[in-house]
């Protein structure tokens, strides 16, 4: 997968006189996303920044006011990248505990790819900041509220469609997936072994089976295959029965016109029927009399 940052370039000097303005600004916050996620913020200097870019300091200044500046705008970068590439993935009209599945099968995907280099961004910078105060900190500590609520969330939703357990306990139900996204991570960090994602997303599926309603099959949790074969095939079902999903969503019953193609004029009933040839009957009579 191409990154989703440009290269290192050291194309930031200002030309003609002319600064390049949010061109320079997008490539400045590049290459500090690619420091911040190998060495950690305090890796994060003007002075490194200016010498990697083949900048001045004040050159950088202009786009930074401070390192404070910096940082926050680095993490602001980071957290874009990370809910488009983690949690919007998970909100694509999914539900209940396919939305648990994505949430955890996209952050396994985006450490496969590498999609911030060097060390997960938010996992260093959290431990790095979680029990200190400022703006920074403040700033780290929110992302990771917001990836421990989606969690918490999707757990919930999940229970509320009776696909998982609703005697479970939503927290320490998030608190055993991360984990074991977490110990993903630190495995593949050891071992350089690409195959330990894999193995996660078996241990992933393990422990939603142990939770599952009989509502889903057992044999879906057998193989990641299985796995999404049982999605192509709910999803088949969805598509069968738009009204059913619709009602699953939280919609109301939906209401048709008199003019949908899909919905037939009520028949008249079996008294009213009656009535009418009863009435036709004594017309002819009454006409034949005349």
């Amino acid at each position: 997968m191409e990154p989703l940052w440009p290269r290192k370039s050291r194309e930031t000097k200002k030309a003609s006189g002319t600064s390049k303005g949010p061109e320079t600004r997008k490539s400045i916050l590049a290459h500090s996303l690619r420091v911040a996620a190998s060495h950690g913020l305090a890796g994060l200097t003007i002075g490194r920044l200016a010498r990697d870019l083949d900048m001045s300091k004040s050159g950088l200044f202009a786009h930074f006011r401070s390192k404070r500046v910096l940082e926050l705008a680095t993490i602001n970068e980071a957290r874009k990248i990370f809910t488009s590439q983690v949690l919007v993935p998970a909100t694509g009209g999914n539900d209940g505990i396919e939305r648990l599945w994505i949430l955890c099968d996209s952050w396994l995907a985006h450490i496969e790819r590498r999609v911030f280099p060097g060390g997960y961004f938010f996992t260093g910078a959290f431990f790095e900041c979680a029990e200190r105060s400022g703006a920074v900190e403040a700033e780290i500590n929110a992302m990771a509220r917001e990836w421990w609520n989606s969690l918490k969330s999707a757990v919930l939703k999940a229970q509320d469609r009776k696909e998982i357990n609703p005697a479970a306990d939503a927290r320490r139900v998030s608190f055993d997936l991360n984990g074991i996204l977490m110990a993903a991570y630190w495995a593949f960090l050891v071992e350089k072994d690409v195959g330990i994602f894999h193995d996660a997303r078996i241990a992933l599926l393990a422990k939603l089976e142990g939770l599952a309603t009989a509502r889903i099959p057992a044999g879906a949790f057998k193989s990641e295959n299985a796995w999404k074969e049982y999605l192509r095939g709910k999803h088949i079902q969805e598509e069968e029965n738009p009204l059913s999903a619709l009602r699953r969503l939280g919609g109301k019953k939906a209401q048709f016109s008199a003019h949908s193609p899909s919905i037939h004029p009520p028949k008249k009933s079996k008294s009213v029927l009656d009535n009418l040839k009863r009435l036709t009957k004594k017309l002819k009579r009454n006409s034949g009399a005349g």
